[in-house]
């Protein structure tokens, strides 16, 4: 798909736009296929990001601030497939986390919102009269996860979140299929996700985010993912000197991004203006349906 019909399925006129996204301002940008090559502006960020964690702390969350002060949890940094030492039971006293952004933003009185998947209730969008006298039309819209389950590190970040979070409340976002899932010639969240699996003996550092068009939308536009293979040094994780072998950071664009798809729902004559009140509120009755 052309990155043209890409961004405006984000709600984007241009890829400047795009760009100007306060999340991923610090990363140049280049379109591949059907998502975005991410490259740090700022290289020493990497190893900064790498030297936070250890074999006693795991993960750590990835906040994402408003101008107003306010914060959610957006994703996470983990270290993979290295001997940890501890289950990071107790969260550091200086590490602060507001309610889940889905919690805060969720309307489960709107029966046109996608806040019912989020709370794991059915999943339909209410397209016309005469597509509600036949029943509700199925959402190809997932509950999908920001740092997988392939991860083995969710339950440690539930008792991390306290008695008062339930994970998948901090974890999950809508996300369209072909985000989300792994399809034979797509590059969703899982197709990544299984390139990890293939390293399974090569300590990682990995960053999971889900990245918003602005702090107060209720759907992210996609989810920035980052894999580093990193080695061990006194007691320290450090950047490999050949990284460039395994790693990958990307960008996945959260659209149903293929060009020809029969079992697509979205109809082709959607308006930016259509994607972007989508994004922004949330509401399955701001886009056009078959």
């Amino acid at each position: 798909m052309e990155e043209k019909e890409v961004l405006k399925k984000l709600g984007f006129k241009d890829e400047a736009s795009l760009q100007a996204v306060d999340q991923l301002k610090n990363y140049e940008l280049n379109y591949v296929d059907d998502h975005f090559d991410l490259v740090e502006k700022n290289k020493a960020a990497v190893q900064n990001s790498v030297s936070r964690l250890s074999d006693t702390q795991q993960f750590m969350p990835i906040f994402y601030y408003s101008v107003y002060g306010r914060v959610i949890i957006s994703g996470w940094r983990a270290l993979l497939n290295v001997n940890a030492n501890s289950s990071n039971k107790n969260e550091p006293k200086s590490l602060r986390h507001n309610q889940s952004w889905i919690s805060a933003k969720s309307d489960e009185n709107n029966a046109s919102s996608i806040d019912r998947l989020m709370l794991g209730k059915k999943a339909t969008v209410l397209i016309d009269k005469k597509e509600q006298e036949a029943g509700l039309s199925r959402l190809k819209i997932d509950r999908g996860h920001i740092l997988g389950k392939f991860s083995n590190l969710l339950s440690q970040i539930e008792q991390f979140l306290g008695d008062e979070q339930n994970v998948n409340n901090v974890d999950i976002y809508p996300q369209f299929k072909r985000a989300n899932e792994n399809a034979k010639n797509d590059h969703g969240q899982l197709y990544f996700e299984h390139l990890i699996g293939k390293h399974k003996d090569t300590p990682i550092y990995y960053e999971a985010e889900a990245i918003f068009a602005n702090f107060d939308d209720k759907v992210p536009i996609g989810t920035r993912i980052k894999i580093v293979k990193i080695e061990k040094e006194d007691n320290k994780y450090n950047v490999a000197p050949d990284e460039d072998a395994i790693s990958f950071h990307v960008f996945i664009p959260n659209c149903d991004y293929a060009e020809e798809d029969s079992k697509s729902v979205l109809k082709p004559e959607n308006t930016v203006d259509d994607y972007r009140a989508f994004f922004k509120g949330g509401d399955l009755n701001s886009l056009k349906w078959k």
